[in-house]
């Protein structure tokens, strides 16, 4: 088991690491399609329906950002 000191930050840093890892792979641009079967019939639906690229290339790129975080986030030693 890791000390910690007294901030807690081997915890928080693992948390945020996780809460990273999660949002990376919620906007995977792999999951899009998911999306927009959950979301037809819907006013976001059809949004994303009509703006597809613009949905995957502000997808990918949230997701490149969020994965790299957390990437960033584990490697962090205390």
């Amino acid at each position: 088991m890791r000390n910690t000191d007294l901030n807690g930050t081997t915890h928080t840093s693992h948390g945020r690491a996780y809460a990273w890892g999660v949002l990376a792979l919620l906007t995977c641009p792999c999951h899009l399609p998911l999306l927009a079967l959950l979301l037809s019939g819907t006013a976001a639906g059809a949004a994303l329906s009509n703006h597809f690229g613009v949905a995957i290339l502000g997808l990918a790129t949230l997701f490149i950002l969020s994965l790299t975080s957390a990437l960033r986030a584990l490697r962090k030693r205390p």
